[in-house]
């Protein structure tokens, strides 16, 4: 186990390591979000990056910057590799997303890329230093590995939804509703409607302005929490009846491709399946494995306070994300795949439990 969980505590004295360093706060300096306006208001040509499996922060940010781009008489174009949720059709400009697994782009144009914790997370073929290419990163993730030319990334924005109010603000430009109501719904998905832990009294103003401006948030609710199909409420059912507990306080479930056959669903029907087995009394850490078309195993990690951070386990099988809410994807069958996790996570919170004493 690569993992060195270590605690510093005035009482002991231990020192962090790298790893526990992902959990701590990095805020980013007015001077830097106004460069972030700056360089975007300097770009004659947008092209925006929405990395795979996008949820829905990473596609409010992006509608919110494709409006504000118009609105500057900007070209803006819009893509990312996996197909678009459903879900999110309500937000301003989703028609204008187009799937592109490889990319090949004008040297002119600015490349944006919007709650990617890495470049591998978008499409393929974009190399920014062997094709010159400037790319802005802006992002919310403690891990992120700052692979833009310019990157604005504040691990203290509990979205990067947030982070673009920021910038916006700091600049002057207009919020119109349609930009405010793509903001407050990549503020909702990512906090899980103000109860996560990344949640803070700024991530609230910032709500607060936002309805200010004209957000319904009656309608912003019953379109993404009232709205499942019924195809993804089965898919629902299959996995919470196959739900295991086991150890101290951990859970999981399971979904193959067969699943997803059987009950017509398709894989944006999984968002916030794995958050359902943290309702369940005395657990603290959800694990849960769909098995992707090319029979890969995308694998979302939860994990409450008192208990080994999910982003721990994630950084020792190759992933990333949050402190809370992580995930990796493994290149194993299924039954592999979920020894892996529980050997791992068991690891994990044996180091932690005994760093923590």
């Amino acid at each position: 186990m690569e993992t060195k969980i270590t605690k510093k505590t005035k009482k002991t004295g231990t020192t962090e390591t790298a790893q526990a360093k992902l959990v701590r706060k990095r805020s980013v300096s007015r001077k830097l979000l106004l460069e972030v306006a700056q360089t975007l208001e300097a770009a004659s040509s947008w092209i925006l990056f929405s990395h795979m499996k996008m949820d829905g922060d990473a596609i409010g940010a992006a509608t919110a910057l494709f409006e504000a781009g118009l609105l500057r008489g900007k070209s803006v174009r819009w893509t990312g590799p996996d197909p678009f949720p459903p879900v999110y059709s309500f937000l301003a400009h989703v028609e204008e997303y187009t799937v592109q697994k490889e990319f090949r782009f004008d040297r002119k144009e600015l490349c944006v890329f919007l709650d990617s914790a890495n470049e591998d997370r978008g499409v393929k073929g974009l190399r920014g230093e062997a094709q010159g290419a400037f790319i802005l990163n802006i992002d919310h993730h403690g891990d992120n590995s700052r692979f833009g030319t310019l990157n604005c990334v504040d691990s203290t924005s509990s979205s990067t939804a947030e982070i673009l109010w920021r910038v916006m603000k700091e600049a002057g430009w207009p919020i119109t509703l349609r930009i405010a109501e793509s903001l407050y719904t990549g503020i909702v998905a990512d906090t899980g409607n103000f109860v996560f832990s990344n949640t803070s009294g700024r991530t609230h103003l910032v709500a607060a302005d936002l309805l200010d401006r004209g957000v319904d948030p009656t309608r912003i609710e019953t379109t993404l929490r009232q709205s499942r199909s019924i195809q993804g409420m089965l898919l629902w059912g299959v996995a919470l009846t196959r739900m295991s507990c086991w150890g101290e306080g951990f859970a999981m479930t399971w979904l193959s491709q067969e699943d997803f056959q059987r009950t017509g669903a398709i894989e944006s029907d999984t968002e916030m399946l794995v958050n359902q087995l943290l309702l369940v009394r005395g657990v603290r850490f959800a694990v849960l494995f769909v098995e992707e078309e090319g029979r890969a195993i995308k694998v979302s990690l939860r994990s409450k306070e008192g208990v080994v951070p999910a982003v721990f386990v994630a950084h020792s099988l190759g992933g990333g994300g949050h402190p809370r809410a992580s995930g990796t994807r493994l290149e194993l069958p299924l039954d592999k795949a979920i020894e892996t996790v529980r050997e791992t996570l068991e690891s994990a919170y044996a180091e932690w439990a005994s760093a923590a004493r």
